[in-house]
């Protein structure tokens, strides 16, 4: 667990580096979903979205990098798990009005939880791979605010006897300095 989070801290400290170098926006995030096992997720997290791959007058294709905490909350008596994350990520972005940018975006990286189990759920390891999907706009002031709906899935892929995994449906905003 201590070398993950060495990890975990190594790759942060690399983001921000290489933010400083070629960065594009910042946003500030806050989401809410309703997840599996009869529970609530929260999250926070900064996303660096960096300069596009690919960018005309129709579509941007840009990479983004994702560091945040996350809450699950049972609904009943249970413990809340506590965790964090960082994963590397596409956003595609249609460039169709000048009030309102369509998106699709996903990534994949690691979490680490304050438990290797949730409820009935038996998770394999507090270490964790993070699958995210989402579908959202950005909108107003030079397309500052994003509001999107997600899809996350944490589990160890496989790689551990206990692998019943986690799953949230929500919606998030966000704010871009």
């Amino acid at each position: 667990m201590r070398s993950i989070v060495i990890i975990c801290a190594a790759l942060a400290a690399l983001m921000v580096t290489a933010s400083a170098a070629s960065a594009a926006a910042t946003s500030v995030g806050l989401g809410i979903a309703r997840g599996e096992s009869s529970s609530m997720a929260y999250s926070v997290n900064v996303t660096q979205k960096y300069e596009p791959l690919v960018s005309n007058d129709v579509v941007d294709l840009a990479p983004l990098a994702e560091l945040g905490a996350h809450a699950w909350v049972p609904d009943g008596d249970d413990e809340t798990v506590y965790g964090g994350f960082l994963a590397p990520g596409l956003r595609f972005t249609l460039n169709t009005t000048s009030y309102i940018r369509p998106y699709l975006e996903g990534s994949v990286g690691g979490a680490v939880n304050s438990d290797d189990k949730f409820r009935s759920r038996r998770l394999g390891s507090h270490a964790l791979f993070r699958s995210r999907g989402a579908v959202g706009v950005n909108f107003g002031e030079e397309f500052r605010h994003r509001l999107q709906g997600d899809y996350i899935h944490y589990s160890t892929w496989g790689m551990t006897d206990h692998n019943d995994g986690h799953g949230t449906w929500g919606v998030s905003y966000g704010y871009a300095f």
